[in-house]
């Protein structure tokens, strides 16, 4: 249920200030086929029911239908169409499931006919091809993943665009309609990522085509760490394990054989491993213990952190490696540790953000460290250098904020957020849509929202997949 966009007139919507159909109003003259890039059956439905509204510089909600490029880029808002996937296309959602009667008879329009419905789902469906067969968003170097845990499903977004490009249905691939994807590892070149499913108790391997190549068992998986010169993937525990095992998975990542490390605390769940790979570090949700583990002997050295029930989310390590963060869920802290001086974390800092952190992340030069604060639906920057909060971020979109991701360049944050307690309203009643989850894009310069793109419900876990 993909609705990032304002289409108000989707189809055909000539209207007067009044909002009523204007029988004498002249059409916007009808491009000529073979200049459109569409298929000739969606080229003549498009110029039959689109362009009287969806044309010229601007087109009506800031959708341009003239040509198959301006459709497969969307408005500033978002994608209409999602390659492969046409149930969550909201071209054809605001077509048959808007509040209010479909569009665009809910502007005084006809409705599209299901002959119309049907040529334009089909289509979708087999990728939405342009004539000469090209899949959009094919070549996209630069690509965001975020989970649903509510969905199975698992979004692609082209961060060039910032639409989403493709979705990753695991219930087709024989998962549970309860699978809950959580986190989301992806390897340095982009040849495969890992997705972790609580409900489900897998890991899955999939290659940068989407297709699943591996997966292994692990008793309610949650975050995920990759070793950066071994064939190594680290896994803790998810929050909804209330009494796992006390052990991390390590994972070989080229068969997807796993063992497991025994850790000797409970709920294991904040995972990370420092640049050089020597040694991982996991801590605990119900004690103030830190455990580093020697990644070669597995031997594990623990760190006590004084003071209340921290319960640690996650770590990032900055990219030098001197230095881990971790944000605290109860007391509401980045907590500092120096790894640099020795291995074993050492806490040397405590930095008030507001409730409950979640996943932090540095920026690429290592200045800043930003984080989700789930209970307060704010993003915070910390400066690094002065150990202080340079910013508070707030605005639409951000709704119990949970993975974070930093754009290649370090211009743009995106925020996946769980929007469970609809304290976001999505653009559009397409009547099953009210807790759609969100990612926020965030401009690092200004501290701005500059785009809000809908997402399936409980979004969660974000990673980006960067290939050359």
């Amino acid at each position: 249920m993909q609705h990032g966009m304002n289409l108000a007139g989707l189809m055909i919507c000539v209207l007067t200030a009044q909002g009523r159909l204007h029988p004498s109003q002249p059409a916007t003259p009808l491009v000529s086929q073979g200049e459109t890039g569409y298929p000739q059956e969606i080229e003549s439905i498009v110029n039959a029911r689109c362009l009287s509204c969806h044309a010229g510089a601007t087109g009506g909600g800031g959708l341009v239908l003239n040509t198959w490029e301006h459709l497969m880029a969307g408005s500033s808002y978002g994608e209409a169409v999602i390659p492969f996937d046409a149930d969550n296309s909201l071209l054809l959602e605001m077509a048959t499931k808007l509040a209010g009667g479909p569009h665009p008879r809910e502007l005084g329009g006809e409705m599209l006919t299901d002959r119309e419905l049907a040529i334009l789902r089909r289509w979708i469906a087999d990728g939405a091809r342009s004539s000469t067969g090209e899949v959009p968003f094919a070549e996209a170097s630069q690509r965001l993943l975020v989970g649903s845990q509510d969905e199975a499903l698992v979004s692609v977004i082209d961060m060039e665009s910032n639409v989403v490009i493709h979705t990753i249905d695991l219930q087709e691939l024989g998962f549970s309609a309860t699978a809950k994807p959580h986190h989301i590892a992806t390897e340095p070149d982009g040849s495969f990522f890992y997705v972790s499913l609580i409900a489900d108790g897998k890991v899955l391997k999939f290659n940068s085509a989407y297709e699943l190549v591996g997966q292994a068992d692990f008793e309610t998986p949650g975050m995920m760490a990759l070793h950066p010169t071994e064939d190594l993937l680290y896994v803790g525990r998810s929050m909804a394990a209330v009494n796992p095992p006390m052990r991390i998975g390590e994972i070989r990542r080229s068969d997807m054989e796993i063992d497991e490390i025994d850790v000797f605390f409970p709920r294991p769940h904040a995972i990370a491993v420092e640049p050089h790979g020597a040694y991982a570090y996991t801590a605990s949700l119900a004690e103030n213990q830190v455990v580093t583990v020697n990644t070669d002997t597995r031997e594990a050295q623990f760190t006590a952190i004084d003071g209340p029930t921290h319960t640690f989310v996650q770590f990032a390590i900055s990219p030098d490696g001197n230095t881990m963060v971790a944000a605290t869920q109860l007391t509401g802290k980045i907590l500092v540790f120096d790894i640099g001086s020795s291995p074993i974390a050492t806490l040397v800092d405590s930095i008030a953000v507001n409730a409950a952190p979640w996943h932090p992340a540095f920026s690429p030069d290592g200045r800043y460290v930003y984080v989700g604060n789930k209970n307060a639906n704010t993003v915070t920057a910390v400066d690094m250098t002065t150990r202080s909060v340079a910013a508070v971020i707030e605005g639409r979109g951000l709704a119990q904020p949970h993975g974070l991701a930093v754009s290649p360049d370090g211009r743009y944050l995106y925020v996946s957020n769980n929007n469970l307690r609809g304290e976001y309203t999505p653009r559009y009643d397409l009547g099953d849509n009210e807790l759609s989850g969100t990612v926020t894009v965030i401009n690092t310069s200004t501290y701005t929202i500059e785009k809000v793109i809908e997402v399936e419900r409980y979004a969660s876990g974000v990673a980006t997949l960067i290939t050359n």
